[in-house]
């Protein structure tokens, strides 16, 4: 299926804030260079890049709002912040509002920020395209960014650890799905 980028475009320019729109489009590019170096359809990863923050500029109020329009069970970390639910949220929307009923683009949505132990190719090069779009700064992206295009299990494993950290660094909440994948990669890594 091909998608009307500049139609898409327009309508996330009108729905997210500028800095959210910006990353979005270097998430897109990032997604799509991933793609290419890991035999996956470029255009899609490009629309899938793209589309990953949906819902991102929406307020926690909205968010918890949609969860509950969609059904979809709030647990007490994502109520603490809310912000999590962006991914979810972001996911049935492009497939409602937008009509795209892609399973890969739709499932790389829903998983790119917390993550989720069914996770594969796809999802971890929209992850990682999210965490190294070359508008991030922060220590230790150098590394990400040097392994990102030559083992993908790898980058993923060193983003995902990247970000438990910073989050136990910061004293945050950790999300019990959080903990499944971390321990889900530990366990393959270790046989």
């Amino acid at each position: 299926m091909s998608y009307d980028i500049e139609s898409i475009k327009e309508k996330l320019k009108n729905r997210l804030i500028p800095e959210h729109y910006e990353h979005s489009l270097r998430t897109a590019g990032t997604a799509a260079r991933m793609a290419r170096a890991f035999g996956v359809d470029e255009g899609k990863a490009y629309i899938a890049g793209l589309l990953h923050d949906y819902a991102k500029s929406m307020s926690d109020e909205e968010l918890v709002s949609q969860a509950e329009r969609f059904g979809i069970e709030v647990n007490p970390v994502e109520l603490a912040f809310p912000y999590l639910l962006h991914a979810k949220i972001g996911a049935r929307l492009v497939e409602s509002e937008l009509c795209v009923k892609d399973k890969e683009i739709i499932a790389s949505i829903a998983n790119h920020t917390i993550g989720s132990v069914f996770m594969g190719k796809f999802d971890k090069i929209i992850y990682v395209a999210d965490v190294i779009e070359p508008g991030r700064l922060y220590q230790g992206l150098d590394l990400l960014r040097r392994i990102a295009l030559d083992d993908l299990d790898e980058v993923f494993k060193e983003a995902y650890a990247h970000s438990l950290m910073h989050l136990i660094r910061a004293r945050k909440l950790i999300h019990p799905t959080t903990i499944e994948v971390w321990n889900r990669l530990v366990l393959k890594q270790n046989g």
